[in-house]
């Protein structure tokens, strides 16, 4: 068996202790393992392969860098919070932007699929009612929390309808910017089951 095909069968533990003594080719190993992964659970956020390129070679030269201090029992785990991390920073410094629309795509489709990403995502939508103002908010949990129509909203806060309609629509386009606010953390819980696909 050639010396490539020793390392392939290692396990990331070993390498990662090869790495740590300067071994280029556990670096490499390490590197054709994860670096498509990664790739993938950027491009899903940021659709932009130059952009996606750039993140993760900029993770990878942070590894290589930091390989002598590195104290990781997980390269996986690690890799999970370095990529998100890296993106974060990328959408705070504007060297990248995402698509709302993007994202909403994405929440429905893990939503859809996974009962702990719909709680992640439901605590991140309660901080943002909990933000709405007083009476909006009160109208917006009656609406979607207690199921009531708008008319039932009218004749139990003693107001009219019209006022009901135009406080739901308020709500909504505060939580739909507000989803730039709290961006950051739905981007952290989609990335981490991105990574886990």
């Amino acid at each position: 068996m050639s010396h490539d095909k020793e390392y392939q069968l290692w396990p990331d533990a070993r390498l990662l202790e090869h790495l740590r003594l300067d071994d280029r080719k556990a670096f490499d190993i390490l590197y054709h393992k994860y670096s498509s992964k990664l790739f993938y659970a950027a491009y899903n956020l940021f659709r932009d392969k130059d952009v996606c390129e750039d993140l993760v070679q900029e993770l990878f030269i942070d590894l290589w860098t930091k390989r002598n201090q590195l104290n990781i029992t997980s390269l996986e785990g690690y890799l999970k919070v370095a990529i998100r991390h890296k993106v974060l920073y990328y959408i705070r410094s504007q060297k990248a932007s995402v698509d709302i629309s993007v994202i909403e795509t994405l929440v429905e489709k893990y939503s859809a699929d996974s009962k702990v990403f719909q709680n992640d995502i439901a605590h991140l939508l309660e901080d943002g009612v909990a933000q709405l103002p007083e009476k909006c908010r009160e109208i917006f949990t009656l609406s979607r929390k207690e199921y009531l129509t708008n008319k039932e909203i009218a004749s139990r806060l003693n107001i009219s309808i019209k006022t009901v309609e135009n406080q739901i629509t308020i709500a909504l386009r505060y939580l739909r910017t507000g989803l730039t606010d709290y961006l950051p953390s739905v981007v952290a819980v989609l990335l981490l089951h991105i990574f886990n696909k």
